[in-house]
């Protein structure tokens, strides 16, 4: 299997990997305990998966979703994180967003020129 024959999801403290064409559930990883909020921040490579729950980092095998190390974040609470990384293809959604915005502003413009 390849990286890209893969589907993640992050929820209630786990990360869960399937199987993109059959829905499969590959694997299922428990991440943090109860503590914060159930939200999981995800990213991967075609290796690894990059995980933040709980107020811990995790990263995991992407191909069989075992534990390879973690950070306990001391001092940095339970909230959301948001993850990068570095070189790779992935991006926030922020030069997304602000291209659409940009295109929606042009359409606008081109709506007020048409009508009057």
């Amino acid at each position: 299997m390849k990286a890209d024959d893969i589907v993640l999801l992050g929820v209630k403290h786990s990360v869960l990997a399937f199987e993109k064409t059959s829905g499969k559930r590959l694997w299922a990883s428990k991440l943090a305990s109860g503590m914060g909020e159930g939200f999981v921040s995800l990213i991967a490579d075609d290796k690894r998966v990059y995980a933040h729950a709980g107020g811990k980092l995790y990263c995991l095998d992407l191909f069989s979703g075992r534990e390879l190390w973690h950070d306990e974040l001391a001092g940095y609470g339970y909230g959301i994180g948001s993850l990068a990384v570095a070189g790779s293809q992935f991006s926030s959604g922020a030069p997304a967003y602000a291209a659409k915005q940009q295109e929606d502003a042009s359409s606008a413009a081109a709506s007020s020129v048409a009508v009057t």
